[in-house]
Parts: C-alpha cells; structure tokens; sequence
C-alpha cells in the first residue's frame, strides 16, 4: 500500500483512539445520566466510524492493488455492522431519553406562589 494509505488508515485509527476516551472521560466526569449517555453514545458511535473508516480503506485498496473477493466481503459487512451500530444508538438513546423524562414538572406548589406575591 502506498504511504498516504497508510496515514489515512493511521489517522483514522488515532482519531477512533480519541474519541474512544472522550467517552470514557465524559462517563466519568459528567453528573447526570443524560449528559453521561449523550457523551458516550456520541463520541463512541464517531470512534466506531473512524474505526469502519479504516477498516474501509484497507479494503478498498487492498481490492483494487489485485486482492480477491474477501475484501468485497469486508468491506459489506462493514458497513452492515455501521448501520446496526447506528440504529441501535438511536433506539436506546431514545430510550434513555424517554425514561429520564420526569412525569412532574419542575414547577413550584401553588402554596408558595401565594405567599410570595
């Protein structure tokens, strides 16, 4: 493979390495559900894309240098696994959503609007 391949592979590879951590930092730092799931399902569904990136380059490089059919293979089975990936991340963020929703809403009792007027 040529070296600009190469970099982009190794680019790819590294920016999938750092988003990876920013879930990681964001599931330890952030104080609530919402901010840690919105933090972790982000950042790692973009890691997850870097990473098909690259698995994607490899592929398609590898098939047009005079590889055979595998990386045809590769590369749909890749982009199956990224659409999975991507949906799912929908559905259960969806579901977090909805399920951290308060059914009361953040509203002060009448009580002590009176007193105050």
């Amino acid at each position: 493979m040529s070296a600009a391949i190469d970099a982009a592979i190794y680019i790819s590879l590294i920016i999938s390495i750092g988003f990876a951590g920013i879930g990681v930092i964001g599931l330890l730092l952030f104080p609530d559900i919402r901010s840690r799931m919105y933090t972790a399902f982000r950042a790692t569904v973009i890691s997850f894309s870097a990473i098909i990136l690259s698995v994607l380059i490899y592929g398609l490089s590898t098939f047009n240098s005079g590889g055979g059919d595998q990386y045809i293979t590769l590369i749909l089975h890749s982009l199956v696994l990224l659409f999975i990936v991507a949906v799912s991340t929908g559905v259960l963020y969806k579901m977090i959503l909805n399920r951290s929703k308060s059914s009361v809403p953040c509203r002060e009792p009448q009580e002590r609007n009176k007193g105050q007027k």
